[in-house]
């Protein structure tokens, strides 16, 4: 984000709407609404985009916005990094003491309905270290594209005879329990996923969930050259390497999660509020739909 403010100015406090005018939709009612919609506190800058409709606001202009809203609606409170309702509680969980459940998917295609899963792999992490694992092959019953059999090596025969999506995606529902969920451009996932589960009527995941290429492009900005899990995991040093199979990719993905949670401002007193507020952004609504599903960078 640059550092230079638009010419044209942002509109000044008086200008906005205060509570209890009489019939008005206030600035602080639409932040309050955005927060119920993430369901978690919210940044300055997604208060500008997603609440006030100003896109490529600077981040100088986006807390002086926030700190107006904030100062004249007393339902608001803002500790310098995120903007809270304070009627609804706040998960400030460290997230050294956070359970993950890591996922990564291998799929016939991108777009979720016209393709399908072909592995799930997943570990929780408690701990900030791996505590279990879970790996299935799935029958996607459909033939598999020689170029995705290129890029995973998972071929027609090898899914032959393999749980269905409706046997597997049951038994990985029971391992990832509630536990927050992360994967690697998670949108991807999360859609197909979501979409196999509501297919199955079963409603869809409905916990908190990060992602670790959002995560990445924020932490490590210049610091690498490319985001792609690959590049990550050097740089994590992982003892896993990625290699477009989803049990080995998911044990890459924690690894990277793990060092960038190291990264953040205050370490292990860093909590799942912050991380959420800076490893969703521009990936949540992609992340229930159908459609096509956005490529990984």
């Amino acid at each position: 984000m640059g550092d230079h403010e638009p010419t044209t100015a942002p509109p000044a406090p008086s200008t906005l709407p205060t509570p209890g005018s009489e019939g008005a939709h206030t600035a602080g009612d639409r932040v309050r609404e955005l927060i119920a919609r993430e369901g978690r506190p919210v940044t300055a800058g997604e208060i500008a985009v997603e609440a006030l409709g100003i896109a490529g606001c600077p981040a100088s202009v986006a807390d002086r916005l926030a700190a107006d809203i904030v100062a004249g609606d007393a339902r608001l409170a803002w500790d310098g990094r995120l903007i809270a309702d304070t009627g609804c509680a706040r998960d400030l969980s460290p997230l050294a003491a956070t359970t993950f459940c890591i996922v990564d998917l291998e799929t016939t295609g991108g777009a979720p309905g016209s393709s399908g899963i072909t592995e799930i792999g997943a570990v929780r992490v408690e701990g900030l270290r791996v505590t279990d694992r879970f790996s299935t092959l799935v029958d996607p019953e459909r033939p598999i594209p020689a170029h995705i059999t290129g890029i995973t090596g998972i071929d027609d025969s090898m899914v032959r005879g393999q749980p269905i999506i409706d046997d597997a995606l049951p038994r990985f529902i029971e391992f990832a329990r509630e536990d927050v969920l992360v994967a690697h451009n998670a949108p991807f996932d999360l859609r197909f996923l979501n979409y196999e589960r509501l297919r199955l009527r079963d409603g869809y995941f409905t916990q908190p969930w990060l992602d670790t290429l959002v995560l990445a492009r924020q932490l490590l900005n210049g610091v690498v050259p490319r985001h792609d899990l690959a590049t990550l995991a050097r740089w994590a040093g992982a003892s896993v390497q990625p290699s477009h199979r989803a049990l080995a990719d998911a044990e890459a993905t924690a690894h990277v999660l793990v060092a960038l949670i190291s990264r953040l401002a205050d370490g292990a007193q860093t909590t799942l509020d912050l991380a959420m507020s800076i490893g969703q952004p521009g990936g949540r609504r992609r992340a229930r739909g159908g459609g096509e599903a956005a490529a990984a960078a």
